[in-house]
């Protein structure tokens, strides 16, 4: 690093580029950077080591991973994709192309001393940096200001408030649905179907308030919510309502609907005949023979389209089959007049426990299963194939999020408890006992 004071710098540049003692050497007064790239660095971060206990672990990222867009009308070079949250930029090489040649200064610095760039510099972006180009005849100089961004949270984090319990009464909840801006729980109160409700961002819940059309002997207390409302079963008939408090009953022949992870896609249900039924407008069913051994309790779905080809989707149905220590995992194409079991290998320690109180959902492009007693999350990323218990120590990179972790306060809860997703990248976890917890992976939190 060559070290100049601010009056002498373009003076000594000029007459170093100049080369008046070569005439064959012309001198340009264009100036420029046309390329800027952060060398490696550590980037700081907490984890949990083999002994369970808190620790701080560093890591080396490459700079090319995160471009830096220069901005020639503004004269600024920064980078639209933040660096990851802990990233010490403190002393950091970085790469330079320019026409002309490259010094650089701390726009802090009180004596505005200036130093002729070199590729093995160490530079202090926690600091104001201004880097110039100068033209090799010294008649141009032109400024840039660098701004290196960095996360300012943890963007993988599951962040978890128990802010939004304000006028939520324990009761018998069984389920939760969210349309629109609304979230809705659904249980008994006193014996009696009921519903609670409240807006994903503002206000109170509503007090619980008995549910009008439903048969209190046979309803299951579990509703899904379509686009153009919410279904619920009740006396073998479909009901329908589009405010949760009053039901309309429809087609009959139902036992129960397998709950989907998501809105879209094709709602499957069980039929008092022993069939399998399916729809996608909940108006029209098609009946066929249920798959032998198929789950017969605590079945969700899932549907997407494939990455190949957006026209042929994708269901995936997970539940609890008789008899068995894992879950079962079925999956179906559009294309496919069958479903197919998902058979891992008898010794996969990736597979699905049975929990009781089995519940889904798609978060993150991602399944995650959870159950009673609320200690942790299962994920897969390969459509319920594997599965990987969500344990904040990991070794070494991991398919999994290691910082999908529940609420503390919930662990070993016995409570019964519903939950929804909500359009907003939040997650919510109502339980009987009247806690209510919200939470969001950071760099999906819309709120």
């Amino acid at each position: 690093m060559k070290r100049f004071f601010l009056p002498s710098a373009l003076i000594l540049l000029s007459m170093t580029y100049s080369c008046m003692d070569d005439p064959e050497v012309q001198t340009d007064p264009q100036a420029a950077i046309t390329g800027f790239t952060l060398g490696y660095y550590d980037v700081r971060f907490h984890d949990i080591n083999y002994l369970g206990h808190d620790t701080t672990i560093c890591k080396r990222e490459a700079g090319h991973m995160y471009p830096m867009t220069i901005d020639q009308f503004s004269n600024r070079i920064y980078n639209i994709d933040s660096l990851a949250y802990g990233s010490e930029i403190n002393a950091v090489t970085v790469s330079v192309s320019a026409t002309g040649s490259v010094v650089y200064r701390y726009d802090d610095d009180p004596e505005k001393e200036i130093y002729a760039w070199m590729s093995y510099d160490s530079i202090d972006f926690t600091r104001p940096v201004i880097f110039s180009a100068v033209s090799t005849d010294g008649s141009f100089v032109r400024d840039y200001s660098i701004q290196v961004n960095i996360h300012k949270m943890f963007p993988d984090s599951l962040v978890w408030t128990d802010a939004d319990t304000a006028g939520f009464s324990p009761f018998d909840i069984r389920s939760s649905a969210v349309r629109s801006d609304t979230i809705y729980a659904f249980g008994y109160e006193s014996g009696t179907p009921s519903v609670t409700f409240r807006n994903i961002l503002t206000g109170s819940w509503t007090a619980p308030g008995p549910l009008s059309g439903i048969d209190a002997s046979t309803w299951d207390g579990n509703v899904i919510v379509r686009s153009d409302g919410m279904y619920t079963i009740s006396g073998a008939c479909l009901c329908s309502s589009a405010d949760g408090i009053n039901w309309t009953q429809g087609a009959s022949g139902f036992r129960t609907l397998f709950s989907p992870a998501d809105m879209s896609g094709i709602v499957w249900a069980a039929g008092t005949d022993g069939s399998l039924l399916s729809s996608e407008d909940m108006r029209t069913w098609t009946s066929q023979a249920m798959p032998a051994g198929f789950p017969d309790s605590l079945v969700h779905t899932y549907s997407n389209a494939l990455a190949t080809n957006e026209n042929i989707v994708r269901t995936v149905a997970v539940g609890v089959g008789s008899g068995s220590l894992y879950a079962d995992v079925w999956t179906k194409l559009s294309t496919d007049s069958v479903w197919t079991r998902t058979e891992p290998a008898s010794y996969s320690s990736y597979r699905l426990p049975v929990l009781e109180g089995l519940s889904l959902i798609s978060y993150d492009g991602a399944l995650f299963a959870f159950g009673s007693g609320l200690d942790c999350f299962w994920q897969s990323v390969d459509n319920g194939i594997t599965w990987h218990k969500c344990n904040r120590y990991a070794e070494e990179y991991s398919s999994w999020n290691q910082y999908m972790q529940m609420p503390s306060a919930l662990a070993g809860s016995s409570a019964g408890f519903a939950y929804a997703v909500d359009r907003l990248g939040s997650i919510w976890i109502m339980t009987a006992d009247g806690q209510v917890w919200r939470g969001a992976i950071n760099r999906l939190n819309k709120r």
